[in-house]
């Protein structure tokens, strides 16, 4: 992903106005040249792509209250609604839907002019324990400082809000939550609230009980994101950044295997063949020493390439498996190509008729030369695993974490994941841009069904929830410490 999102228009179609506010802040208004037939329009073809092109619309819902949800939403356009009022309006449609591989963005004229302005909120937050606490030291406000409310709107309100941005599997929400935690912030509370230039903090210092207020200046997307790079937790977070790595912990006799992303490359590349030798040492190592506990870590894996995930399920699985037990695409021919803007027309053709050549009740499914029988590692393991999750886990992520949780001997430990348990919609992504918005449409076009069991705790549209619920704590913040990893070994310690 960009790191800036994509918020942006064609230049010419904004112009920018002063007014105050009922709370007597100073808001920038925003006019825009698109009519209510050009948003109606856009709506329209958008409703269109999705249904026609779009596997995993109706996976959560049935078809009248998706019928329903377009028409209330279209019903919302009138002449007067502003450009990102229409996003919205988009929006609420597409998160409804629920898939963590559902976007749409801004063209990039205005992500640029959007950026550079003083609109955006300046300090990164944790969300801990269902409260809001400052992730950086600014101005008068110290870290750690609980946020009470902004701009008069309760916290917990204010992040409902913006938290309805991310898009999650399902009817996931923790995953919603955690992602306000990341650079991506100040474009939701945009998207959310609009253009301010100030905002109102009213918060509590730690160790106190005593609410203070300070009025902060809004800032461009680069001051937040030196402010972002700054952010308190960034020593913390930075163990998740290396793809993945094995050490022994000899004080527990247990080994430690971290694999925070499957984006190595498919499998015909270097990345991939170098993981696949490091994943048959580490795996050869445990079946040599005869070690009875491993802790798996894929805390942050938000996906990557196939088959990195299968890969690493064949080592520590004693059954044969396959991806999944159904695979389906509803075309096999790109539609609405005039709207389309990805520049592989006819591979994407080619491809989907080799590999989803099986017509049957209007969708084409996947055939078995590309969704094989996967078998258990000769050097598997066979002890008891401990795997570690939390709410980025997502995609080919949450996938394999779906996989191992359905073994019996497997204690899930963290957070619910933002992917699904039971399936999602992913593989290939298209891209659309609507004509006259020119916001970009993006989704992914198979709808999948997870080869896993059918567990007692995991309901459709569910991630993958942990055994052992757990999140790190304010004082664990506050110190930099592991809550999750040291849960872990408390718990080894009792076996």
């Amino acid at each position: 992903m960009k790191i800036i999102i994509r918020l942006t228009i064609l230049s010419g179609l904004i112009f920018l106005v002063s007014c105050k506010s009922e709370n007597g802040k100073t808001e920038l208004k925003e006019s825009y040249s698109l009519s209510e037939q050009e948003m109606l329009q856009d709506f329209e073809v958008f409703e269109s792509i999705y249904k026609k092109a779009n596997a995993g619309l109706y996976k959560y819902h049935s078809r009248s209250e998706i019928d329903s949800v377009f028409s209330k939403n279209k019903a919302e356009i009138k002449d007067n609604v502003s450009y990102r009022e229409f996003y919205n309006i988009l929006w609420n449609v597409i998160d409804y839907t629920g898939s963590c591989h559902n976007e749409l963005t801004y063209p990039d004229s205005l992500d640029s002019h959007l950026s550079k302005q003083k609109i955006f909120f300046p300090i990164p937050i944790k969300y801990l324990e269902n409260k809001v606490f400052t992730n950086l030291e600014y101005k008068n406000i110290p870290i750690g400082s609980e946020i009470i409310s902004i701009n008069n709107v309760n916290a917990n309100q204010f992040v409902t809000s913006i938290a309805r941005y991310v898009s999650t599997d399902g009817f996931n929400k923790t995953g919603k939550y955690k992602k306000i935690e990341t650079d991506w912030l100040p474009f939701y509370i945009y998207l959310s609230e609009g253009k301010l230039t100030q905002f109102e903090i009213e918060y509590k210092a730690p160790n106190s009980d005593s609410p203070k207020k300070s009025t902060i200046e809004s800032v461009s997307y680069k001051d937040f994101y030196a402010n972002y790079n700054k952010r308190y937790s960034k020593e913390f977070e930075s163990k998740f950044n290396n793809d993945y790595s094995y050490q022994w912990i000899d004080s527990l006799s247990t080994g430690f295997l971290e694999v925070h992303t499957f984006a190595m490359g498919g499998p015909e590349t270097d990345g991939h063949k170098k993981y696949a030798a490091f994943l048959d040492s580490v795996f050869t190592t445990l079946k040599t020493q005869k070690v009875e506990t491993l802790i798996v870590d894929v805390r942050g894996n938000g996906g990557g390439n196939d088959p990195n995930d299968l890969l690493l399920y064949s080592y520590l699985t004693q059954r044969e498996f396959k991806e999944n037990t159904s695979a389906f695409t509803l075309f096999q021919e790109i539609p609405f190509q005039e709207y389309y803007i990805d520049d592989d027309v006819e591979e994407l053709k080619n491809d989907l008729k080799e590999e989803h050549s099986i017509l049957k009740e209007g969708k084409y499914y996947q055939n078995n030369n590309f969704n094989k029988v996967w078998k258990s590692r000769e050097n598997a393991f066979h002890g008891t695993i401990i795997l570690l999750i939390d709410p980025y886990v997502a995609s080919a992520g949450s996938l394999f974490a779906s996989l191992v949780k359905s073994d019996e001997n497997t204690v899930v430990i963290g957070e619910e994941t933002l992917g699904g348990y039971y399936g999602h919609t992913g593989h290939i992504p298209v891209n659309y841009e609507l004509p006259n918005s020119k916001l970009h449409l993006t989704f992914s076009i198979v709808d999948l069904n997870q080869d896993v069991t059918q567990l007692s705790d995991e309901k459709f549209g569910d991630g993958v929830k942990p055994d052992f619920k757990v999140g790190q704590s304010y004082q664990d913040f506050m110190n930099n410490r592991d809550t999750q990893l040291n849960f872990a070994i408390q718990k080894i310690e009792k076996l």
